[in-house]
């Protein structure tokens, strides 16, 4: 009986074993380049202060991910990706019962466009691909300019969330398999 135990285990150790020989960690996607430099974020003036922030989040979520390697000049990488903030709208989702002309939530949409390209110009992996982030802010009911001043000061702290998501966008565009 401890014989034909044995061999029993034996075997399924052996099933099992021979399942897990073919088992790969990642995607399995190849890619045509190794190393990538992130341009500096071109924001058209939707957002000025927050360019090297947007910038260094994106950096930041491909150096995380660790499937390519982030270069620090164009002439190191074999791919070159450029991000370009398009528009930053701006709408009230809700507002106050007291007046309604004053609004407490807006939704706030960030529409940016992003282009990977090899280092020498001659192919390029995408272009203009349209990217989206869309998040809320809120302020307290302090009346017109209070309210305006919250309605500042939420945005710039909404910042470096959008600047996150989209990060995980951009990073996901280039590397995810498209």
């Amino acid at each position: 009986m401890p014989r034909r135990l044995s061999l029993l285990f034996l075997a399924v150790f052996a099933v099992l074993g021979s399942a897990c020989s073919h088992y790969r960690l990642g995607t399995g996607v190849e890619r045509d380049f190794e190393s990538v430099f992130i341009a500096p974020v071109d924001t058209n003036a939707v957002m000025p202060q927050s360019a090297a922030l947007l910038g260094t989040q994106i950096r930041e979520a491909f150096l995380r991910d660790g499937r390519v390697r982030v270069v620090n000049t164009p002439e190191e990488a074999d791919a070159i990706l450029a991000v370009k903030l398009g528009t930053l709208r701006r709408e009230a989702l809700s507002r106050l019962p007291s007046d309604t002309g004053l609004a407490r939530t807006f939704g706030l949409v960030l529409d940016a466009k992003a282009t990977l390209r090899d280092s020498k110009g001659e192919k390029t992996w995408f272009a203009d691909r349209a990217l989206r982030v869309e998040r809320q802010i809120f302020t307290d009911d302090g009346g017109a300019v209070l309210g305006a001043v919250q309605q500042t000061q939420a945005e710039y702290a909404i910042v470096p969330v959008i600047g996150e998501s989209l990060a995980a966008q951009v990073k996901s565009a280039v590397l995810d398999t498209w």
